[in-house]
């Protein structure tokens, strides 16, 4: 009997909880869409699409084998007449403009820049990679010219005829060297070492490990009832029962929105789901939930704004919107709660989970015994 009362008390919690239409919104709409919009963010950097207009007005086979060099990149190639590519290019539908002047083919050897130009969009952070892609095809096109001219030229000064295939015996004889003298055999000893340089990033879970603080707060608010506590308390262990069934509900909801959101980012992202990066988020959540406990110790008429002012202080310095460096990281933000999370999740070097389920164990404590003081002076 007394197991089916706590069991009912737990359902009566979860109707509550689901009963609150903007909490509902945050438990099952917001987790859904914040996970598609990461999935489909991450998987765009993960293979991003870089368009080109190329405008090829020499159309021979060499400039086709340009042409080819840049889509075997994995670059969106698009050919366009003069008009269209200015107009693709004040837009910033594309990168850049890469024009092929009448002539191209016959002016390999002299590098003449008026027959190869390119325009870059305002603001393009490709450009050097582009000019590197087309220097791939286009140095090694003049340096077999000049080589072949000078055979040749050598050839007359001897007073020997040039042979005809000429051209195809160079080709062989130089496929044979890059395979074989030109080849470097590269081995690294020791593990890389990444260079000094600082990138700003948001991690795949930083909008899901704050929407689980603000879940947690709005939560708590939501089943913290002081007439209900009242009535509970009169009751044996009645304001206990509901005090660990009102965190036990959350959790087990908070829990639920984690999935959603990890579901939909790897539906999108074609990821499978990692069961460390779940336990790391509901740790982050326990937590949460423990400070939350806290936090609705505040007078009612500044409660609601105060905690999401110092959550969104602590999201800020746990680098929720912007991902810390590994210094600051491990030396400040792993100590909060959302940065703790984001620290485990980026691989860093993290305090022990089982320090935070304990530091939210005390809270969760402290904030019943606190609360079941309050109540036994209000009546």
């Amino acid at each position: 009997m007394m197991l089916w009362s706590i069991l009912e008390a737990f359902r009566l919690k979860l109707l509550d909880l689901l009963s609150a239409r903007g909490l509902l919104v945050l438990l099952v709409l917001l987790p859904t869409l914040l996970g598609f919009m990461a999935g489909t963010a991450n998987a765009a950097n993960r293979q991003p699409q870089i368009i080109l207009s190329v405008v090829d007005e020499d159309q021979s086979t060499f400039s086709r084998q340009l042409v080819q060099s840049l889509v075997e990149q994995g670059w969106t190639i698009r050919e366009t007449t003069v008009a269209e590519s200015e107009r693709l290019l004040v837009r910033r539908e594309v990168e850049g403009v890469l024009t092929i002047k009448a002539g191209f083919s016959q002016s390999i050897d002299l590098l003449e820049e008026n027959h190869l130009t390119y325009a870059p969009a305002e603001g393009s952070l490709i450009t050097s990679m582009v000019y590197e892609a087309i220097a791939s095809v286009v140095l090694p096109a003049n340096t077999r010219l000049l080589l072949l001219g000078q055979m040749a030229d050598r050839h007359a000064e001897l007073g020997l005829p040039v042979p005809d295939d000429l051209a195809l015996r160079f080709d062989t004889a130089a496929a044979l060297f890059a395979q074989d003298q030109a080849r470097l055999d590269v081995r690294y000893h020791g593990a890389p070492e990444n260079g000094p340089t600082l990138t700003y990033l948001v991690s795949d879970y930083s909008m899901e490990v704050f929407f689980l603080s603000i879940y947690a707060i709005l939560g708590t608010l939501a089943l913290s009832g002081r007439s209900v506590r009242q009535r509970l308390a009169a009751t044996p262990n009645g304001l206990m029962t509901d005090y660990v069934l009102s965190v036990t509900s959350l959790f087990t909801l908070g829990l639920a929105q984690i999935l959603l959101y990890t579901a939909a980012m790897s539906f999108w992202m074609k990821t499978p789901i990692r069961p460390g990066e779940l336990y790391i988020l509901a740790v982050c959540l326990f937590v949460m939930l423990g400070l939350s406990q806290i936090l609705s110790l505040l007078h009612e008429s500044v409660r609601l704004f105060l905690s999401l002012l110092i959550l969104l202080a602590l999201a800020i310095a746990s680098g929720c919107f912007f991902q810390l460096s590994h210094d600051l990281m491990t030396r400040v933000g792993q100590y909060l709660p959302q940065g703790w999370a984001l620290a485990a999740l980026l691989g860093y070097p993290v305090m022990d989970a089982a320090v935070l389920i304990f530091s939210s164990l005390l809270l969760l404590a402290t904030g019943y015994a606190v609360q079941a003081r309050r109540t036994r002076l209000a009546r």
